[in-house]
């Protein structure tokens, strides 16, 4: 039986717990072997986001999935010096990988843009795809994209059951900018480490201390 590895990249500007329940649910109910967490590079469609270094980015992924024996990371993107696109890593991981089946993880968002990727085609052909929904996005309008792109483009489109959770990397930055708790929103780890390294102009904090 083939080996089944789950890709989960995003920017993790910061990692959170959101990310890791998503993982951790299409691991469960699809018998992942594993997943790796892909922090990205350059990504050319979050380049005016709060930015912080790739080294910040990629030590926060680690402390954060440092517990579960069935998460890893893989740093080819992070590792680039310029723009990284998702055609080329997956491309990349069927190389390293070539006798196993890969599965992207994706919010509803993703299904709506992916068109829109270098390589799309490509792509919705060299993966199957998990998603999940996300709030702002109807289930029925979910159904209809996947339905869409698996006629247009023979993609293989799975659903994921999992708890939805409306937390967004953004708010936590937005949050420690104006000195609120983001405790839970992320591993106690990934909160230490950034008000350790005052990262996104975090201000003074008792909890920082401890």
């Amino acid at each position: 039986m083939k080996e089944k590895i789950g890709l989960l990249g995003g920017t993790f500007n910061p990692i959170h717990t959101g990310h890791l329940l998503l993982a951790e649910s299409a691991r469960d109910q699809y018998k992942l072997n594993k997943v790796l967490f892909i922090p990205t590079g350059n990504n050319p469609f979050k380049l005016s986001q709060d930015e912080i270094s790739k080294e910040d980015r990629l030590k926060m992924v680690e402390l954060a999935i440092a517990s579960n024996p069935y998460f890893e990371i893989m740093t080819y993107e992070i590792d680039q010096n310029g723009l990284t696109y998702t055609i080329d890593t997956v491309n990349k991981i069927k190389e390293i990988y070539p006798d196993s089946d890969l599965y992207f993880i994706a919010g509803a968002d993703l299904m709506f843009e992916i068109t829109l990727w270098k390589g799309a085609s490509e792509l919705l052909k060299a993966v199957s795809f998990i998603t999940t929904f996300r709030p702002g996005y109807s289930h029925e309008n979910l159904d209809i994209r996947i339905k869409e792109l698996r006629e247009i483009y023979g993609a293989s489109i799975f659903k994921l059951c999992t708890t939805e959770m409306a937390i967004a990397s953004s708010d936590i930055r937005s949050r420690i900018r104006n000195g609120y708790s983001i405790r839970y929103l992320l591993p106690e780890t990934v909160e230490k480490y950034i008000y350790m390294h005052q990262l996104y102009a975090t201000k003074s904090r008792t909890e920082s201390k401890k």
